[in-house]
């Protein structure tokens, strides 16, 4: 029942909301769609691609509907006149960093530079986060494969015991 809602246009959004809010993941998986927003928008403006199309390209790369929505949302506040950083300060999901660093950007008539360093940091905080979460788990997985094996190596050597004080 659940894989079916899924396959459902909200029931995506759903998950994609789930997938951006999960304690600890979520965080890195924000900063990697902040970074991969960053750095097609980036990427788009310094080709030369007006700011509306360059919004609506990468709302069709993103592949977390809650991201393609505000992408979406911040082409149509551009559409009608107003600036990008507007349209994502609304959203709980866009640090405000991002927001301000976009809007430092729009005043400057420098875009596609501040974006490039925008994607730079996210990139930079995401791969961070997977550093010292692999820090954490390392030890955490040695632990369990010790008390594994111990457990294995018990319940192979007690029944020899057994049979050998019993005899």
């Amino acid at each position: 029942m659940l894989v079916y809602y899924i396959r459902t246009p909200n029931g995506r959004i759903w998950l994609d909301r789930i997938e951006v809010s999960v304690p600890g993941m979520g965080i890195i998986i924000r900063n990697l769609y902040l970074a991969r927003i960053a750095k097609s928008l980036a990427t788009l403006m310094k080709s030369g691609i007006p700011i509306l199309d360059a919004l609506r390209i990468t709302a069709d790369l993103v592949d977390n509907n809650v991201f393609r929505n505000i992408v979406l949302d911040a082409e149509e506040n551009v559409r009608g006149g107003g600036s990008i950083s507007g349209a994502l300060i609304k959203y709980k999901e866009i640090p405000p960093l991002f927001s301000s660093m976009m809007s430092i950007g729009e005043r400057t008539g420098k875009m596609d530079f501040i974006l490039e360093h925008i994607s730079k940091f996210y990139k930079t905080e995401s791969e961070n986060s997977i550093e010292g979460i692999s820090q954490i788990i390392e030890p955490v997985l040695i632990l369990v494969l010790g008390v594994g094996v111990a457990v294995l190596v018990s319940s192979i050597l007690l029944p020899i015991y057994s049979v050998v004080s019993g005899a």
